[in-house]
């Protein structure tokens, strides 16, 4: 135990200065807003947009012949495609603007049935999908006409049981972190500006508390905050949009340990900066400098393999792409917390590095 803490003064004073922070993290709308709102509400919009299944539209022109056995067997796709009848003009339109995947004309020549499909370049991965359906369907359909009834390549499917993959499985977790990140750097970061700026640690100072004191009364505070914010998101998404926790209770502790263990890392980055920045005018750009990067590219609301390759490694190497990937290890994956541990290292590593800057730039007026 620290020598500061020996006397029970400092106990006392640890005590008051972490509740004297919460009410001020409570009563501060920036924290009430990156911490609370904005992770509910984006949960709230993730969870809707993931609740639709993605069909593949095709454009179907009066001149088509709807009595084809191609066009009734893509009508049996329903779960799959939908078929939008319009006149060719509006159909073509649409499909260079990327609505639908395609359009499906069936002609005649002689006794040949021809099957002509449009695409377009505005959507390539629909366009894929409802080419292999298709392809599909007319394989099928000459082995039909031509009498084959045992092929010499047969395709057997199978099965096994799995969970619907949903992107509010994704995007939750990816919450979670935004709201530590947010809570570690904005709230630390503001917080001990104003009570520099306010000569509040100098009057500290001029008592027997100990800055160790402090900075852990500052940590303790926001770890509550960070806690209560994981145990909302978690409601939220458990009770309204049915996120699965693999191991029910288990997950859940080991969620808490995860966002324990990312906030302080992440406080590192905090001290660092209300150390290094001497009001708020030169802490504002030096705190989006740091956080804006970790939102767009550390996983957070998309996935880094939509990334650039040469920008992927970096993505994946930043503190929040750590914790992000930890959480979902857990969450998503069904993982364990051991198995986190290249993650938590990582993390770990950003955290000792931004502390030892943080030691060597603090000042306290």
């Amino acid at each position: 135990m620290s020598k500061a803490f020996r006397k029970p003064g400092q106990w006392k004073a640890y005590l008051l200065l972490t509740y004297s922070s919460l009410r001020a993290q409570t009563r501060n709308p920036a924290t009430f807003a990156f911490g609370f709102i904005f992770p509910i509400v984006f949960i709230s919009i993730f969870g809707l947009i993931g609740g639709g299944n993605s069909k593949v539209t095709l454009g179907i022109p009066p001149q088509a012949e709807t009595t084809s056995t191609i066009i009734a067997a893509l009508e049996k796709q329903s779960s799959f495609i939908t078929l939008e009848r319009s006149d060719y003009q509006t159909l073509e339109k649409r499909l260079k603007q990327g609505k639908i995947a395609g359009i499906v004309q069936i002609g005649r020549e002689g006794e040949t049935e021809i099957v002509d499909f449009t695409t377009s370049s505005a959507n390539a991965i629909q366009t894929a999908q409802a080419q292999s359906v298709l392809r599909g369907i007319v394989d099928q359909s000459n082995l039909i006409e031509s009498g084959i009834v045992n092929p010499p390549i047969v395709l057997e499917l199978k099965e096994v049981s799995g969970r619907q993959a949903r992107y509010i499985d994704f995007a939750l977790p990816g919450q979670i972190g935004f709201s530590i990140l947010s809570t570690a750097i904005f709230g630390t970061v503001f917080g001990l500006i104003y009570l520099k700026k306010a000569l509040v640690l100098k009057r500290m100072f001029a008592t027997p508390t100990k800055a160790l004191t402090i900075l852990l009364a500052q940590g303790s505070s926001r770890l509550i905050m960070t806690l209560i914010q994981t145990i909302l998101i978690l409601l939220v998404g458990v009770l309204v949009f049915k996120f699965y926790l693999p191991h029910g209770i288990i997950t859940l502790f080991e969620l808490i340990i995860l966002t324990s263990f990312g906030l302080i890392a992440f406080l590192g980055f905090g001290y660092f900066i209300a150390g290094f920045a001497n009001d708020e005018n030169s802490a504002s750009p030096l705190t989006n400098l740091i956080t804006l990067p970790q939102f767009l590219l550390s996983g957070t609301f998309f996935s880094t393999d939509v990334l650039p390759k040469w920008l992927t490694p970096i993505a994946n190497n930043l503190p929040l792409s750590y914790l992000n990937t930890a959480i979902r290890h857990v969450t998503t994956e069904g993982g364990t917390l051991v198995e986190t541990w290249p993650y938590l290292l990582g993390l770990s590593a950003w955290g000792v590095v931004m502390y030892l800057l943080a030691a060597r730039t603090f000042k306290w007026e």
